[in-house]
């Protein structure tokens, strides 16, 4: 709720958080439970005292063999499980900083990304001999395999950086999210101690790595004594896979984006048939209690609904649970309530707040504000707070309300991003690239919402382009699956706004005609 001062916002409670890494966190549980599953995979189950052994041997090989230290960062490009676990626990011991790659991303996006992120070695699930040399290379089984040695391990705070996440960005290129371990421990010991969640849960990591998804689902985890549960490559393929992977592993805990959650409840065995299954976060996405979604909880209501939201530049700022229990089941929640020593304010156009109930913009300030790997960007979206002088806050372009009850109401964006499977997707990436295929003389990309509520990625285009079968391949050697349109339009014009600026919001036009798939198929859609 508001407070009563002359402070402008909403603010979580004010905790002190006594650790001072999420190493902290972690070990105190690799210490209290060493012969308890601390990872489990298809073809591998690996304790917390093996993991904490694994650590320390690639902690060992970083720092004596490749001189990796304190605000070093390390680009680890693997699957989730055990290994990619060990190495990014192993980097964070010797002081660096973890950078996530997707193993299918093209070999010249991990290059560009090595690059902004200044990663000093790269560690792959396997050699990849296209991948630019940006930086030195070795396998995560090299490292684990290169035997044991004293770990010295730095002395690391909260300012230090944890991890580093790219996502698309709006200059065309991927933008780096530097995150601290002040904001790790933060939300981790909320999550452990607050969030009604509990301890020693099966968790379920299907996240992709490169999501910030996967840091609460790894290290909610590890900090509760839990078991991380990794599906492996045919359950994350499949839903109807992952489905029965979830009731036959007894996972406790999931975290998807509202279109996988539908995806779910439409399958013949859905959460329903989950008995273990206890709680089901949502973040990425705006949350929608659909009828089926209401019928299950209404059913069972031991199950908990929680809708997490945070862009990764502060990670999770709010939250707020929901089930039959507590009887607040509505159509479409609130993102909630500020987590730990974390605040925001909804101002207007003049940087003023908005009295409760009135739209503005979301600002959010507290532990957890990061920063960007390129500081000409960071100095657009981050800035100094005027209420509150010394601290920093991030612009976030999310239009949002405050309601009667405290909570945070989410309206949409202020500008052109996209939210496609929870990954955030900047048109202006997409067009840059599109701009470069031969025939294109000029692209726009959009979002178009289908029935079901979620979102697809389109792109109306200008010229003579290739069928969309070359445009999506052309398009795949560089961008990830999720940054490429899954349907194409032709036009001889954008429509524009009074102002003459592209009308996004009208794409693709009246006139448009879909893109062939194949040359000789001139009005077939993709």
């Amino acid at each position: 709720m508001r407070r009563k001062d002359a402070f402008p916002g909403h603010a979580g409670p004010a905790v002190p958080v006594r650790a001072r890494t999420v190493l902290d966190l972690v070990d105190r549980e690799m210490a209290a439970h060493p012969d308890a599953y601390a990872v489990v995979e298809p073809d591998r189950a690996v304790t917390y005292a093996e993991l904490d052994r694994l650590a320390d041997i690639a902690a060992h090989a970083l720092s004596t063999r490749y001189g990796i230290g304190r605000g070093d960062t390390v680009l680890i490009a693997a699957r989730a499980g055990s290994a990619f676990t060990a190495v990014m626990l192993g980097a964070m011991r010797s002081g660096a900083a973890y950078l996530p790659v997707d193993l299918g991303y093209p070999a010249d996006r991990i290059a560009t990304i090595c690059r902004a992120g200044s990663a000093a070695l790269v560690v792959t699930a396997e050699p990849m001999e296209r991948l630019v040399a940006a930086a030195e290379q070795i396998t995560a089984e090299e490292l684990l395999t290169s035997g044991p040695g004293e770990v010295r391990r730095p002395p690391l705070d909260g300012a230090d950086t944890a991890y580093v996440i790219f996502s698309s960005g709006s200059t065309g290129t991927p933008k780096g999210i530097v995150q601290t371990h002040r904001c790790l421990v933060n939300f981790v010991s909320w999550q452990v101690h607050a969030s009604g969640l509990g301890r020693e849960r099966q968790v379920l990591q299907c996240a992709p790595l490169t999501f910030d998804v996967s840091v609460q689902e790894i290290f909610y985890t590890l900090a509760s004594g839990g078991c991380l549960v990794v599906p492996g490559p045919a359950e994350r393929q499949d839903p109807r896979a992952l489905m029965r992977f979830i009731v036959d592993e007894a996972i406790e805990v999931v975290d998807f984006p509202q279109s996988l959650i539908d995806v779910i409840m439409d399958l013949p065995t859905n959460f329903t048939h989950a008995p273990a299954l206890r709680h089901i976060i949502s973040a990425g996405e705006a949350v929608r209690v659909t009828p089926a979604l209401t019928a299950l909880l209404t059913g069972r209501p031991e199950l908990t609904l929680h809708n997490h939201y945070g862009p990764a530049e502060n990670h999770m700022v709010t939250s707020h649970a929901m089930s039959a229990a507590l009887g607040n089941l509505e159509p479409r929640p609130p993102v909630g309530s500020p987590v730990w020593n974390t605040y925001l304010y909804v101002l207007d156009e003049h940087g003023r707040p908005v009295p409760d109930g009135v739209e503005g913009e979301v600002y959010i300030g507290g532990v957890g504000v990061g920063r960007y790997t390129d500081p000409e960007l960071d100095r657009t979206v981050f800035g100094d707070d005027p209420f509150r002088p010394g601290a920093r806050l991030y612009r976030t372009r999310d239009r949002g309300v405050w309601r009667p009850d405290g909570t945070l109401g989410l309206l949409g964006r202020i500008d052109d991003l996209i939210k496609i499977r929870g990954y955030a997707v900047e048109p202006r990436e997409v067009e840059e690239r599109l701009r470069r295929c031969p025939g294109v003389s000029d692209a726009a990309a959009f979002g178009v919402r289908r029935d079901d509520g979620s979102v697809e990625l389109h792109a109306a285009l200008i010229g003579d382009p290739p069928a969309a079968v070359a445009l999506r391949k052309e398009l795949l050697a560089s961008l990830p699956d999720y940054l490429v349109p899954v349907r194409w339009w032709v036009v001889d014009e954008f429509p524009v706004s009074p102002n003459g600026k592209l009308d996004r919001k009208s794409l693709p036009g009246p006139a448009a005609h879909p893109l062939a798939i194949l040359r000789h198929q001139s009005k077939t859609s993709l």
